[in-house]
């Protein structure tokens, strides 16, 4: 694949845009970083990220087309989605029109019930995490990093905050116990404020 680099992911990885040569089309590709890699517990987040995502088959959902590891450096192909996220958009032209506001968090709000459905939790619901396509609007829930199943209570040591403050639930952060679908509403809730 050819590389350019497009986005950052806060040193954990970064994704680029990539010519898949064989079927000549555009995709993206998010390379988790060499030391991290060797990092048993990144490296089994991330290979939980790309099994979660693949798993939820979805039109709001950025579809993977292949995940693995070359040379111990873990990667996810998925589909190249062109235009930015909601964060970008937020900070470039301020808050949407009402209309598309509903319009974008419906289709978040699809995503997260077709994840729910198959009883996952993304637990990183923010405007970063939503993608636009430029060309049908069309809106992709993304970055399933944080993601696990409802039950799966091994993910994380019960001490450890993962996600975006500003989008978290406040039970999230009390140390009890909280329901995680719900804490995925409320921060669809606090994207749909912004």
């Amino acid at each position: 694949c050819l590389l350019e680099d497009i986005a950052g992911e806060g040193g954990m990885a970064v994704v680029y845009r990539a010519k898949q040569i064989k079927l000549g089309r555009t995709v993206a590709v998010k390379v988790m970083s060499k030391e991290l890699a060797e990092d048993p517990a990144f490296r089994a987040r991330f290979e939980r990220e790309w099994r979660i995502a693949a798993s939820i088959d979805h039109p709001n959902v950025v579809p993977i087309y292949w995940a693995g590891e070359a040379q111990g450096v873990l990667y996810i192909v998925m589909r190249f989605i062109g235009g930015g996220s909601l964060k970008e958009a937020l900070l470039l032209h301020g808050r949407l029109e009402p209309e598309r506001a509903v319009e974008v968090i419906e289709q978040i709000g699809s995503a997260l019930d077709a994840g729910h459905a198959r009883g996952l939790v993304h637990r990183d619901i923010k405007p970063g995490n939503v993608l636009i396509d430029d060309e049908s609007g069309r809106v992709f829930l993304t970055d399933f990093g944080l993601a696990k199943s409802i039950d799966d209570t091994d993910i994380t040591d019960a001490r450890e905050i993962l996600g975006t403050a500003r989008y978290m639930a406040p039970e999230r952060n009390g140390g009890t116990t909280f329901d995680e679908v719900r804490s995925d509403v409320y921060a669809l809730g606090c994207v749909l404020w912004d």
